[in-house]
């Protein structure tokens, strides 16, 4: 049953992230002069600030829980509610929202653990990103001419 529930705030969270996202890029239209690239400039960095706000702060809730303390349930009960943030906010908002936040989570997670990952996760990314953007619309292009 936490399996269905886990799902559910993923798909909650991640219509939310897209709305959200939606909602940005229309208000930077309507009313600032700020150009398409740069409203979601401000999407990817504010998307960023808020995965590492919630992972810390939900990973920081569940160990002030003092499992070893509890009963089995209620220790189920307590992770599964920090569980479940994550799938909300992290994985549902903010990677609907952008998916340059989990980008930039993972990196962090490689800051800490192996800088050498980090710099080619970071490089290697955006360069075959960039490639294989550029491979679909050259392939897109001439498919519909």
């Amino acid at each position: 049953m936490a399996f269905v529930v886990e799902y559910l705030f993923i798909f909650l969270g991640g219509a939310l992230g897209a709305l959200s996202r939606f909602g940005v890029q229309e208000a930077c239209r309507k009313w600032t002069s700020i150009p398409g690239w740069a409203a979601i400039f401000i999407v990817n960095v504010l998307g960023s600030f808020i995965i590492g706000f919630c992972v810390a702060w939900l990973s920081e809730m569940q160990d002030s829980f003092h499992l070893d303390l509890m009963t089995p349930v209620h220790r189920f009960l307590e992770t599964q509610a920090a569980k479940d943030g994550v799938a909300l906010l992290a994985v549902g908002f903010c990677g609907a929202f952008t998916t340059l936040s989990s980008f930039s989570l993972d990196n962090q997670f490689l800051y800490c653990e192996n800088r050498w990952f980090l710099a080619y996760n970071m490089v290697g990314s955006v360069l075959l990103c960039l490639a294989a953007v550029l491979g679909g619309w050259s392939l897109g292009h001439s498919l519909a001419v």
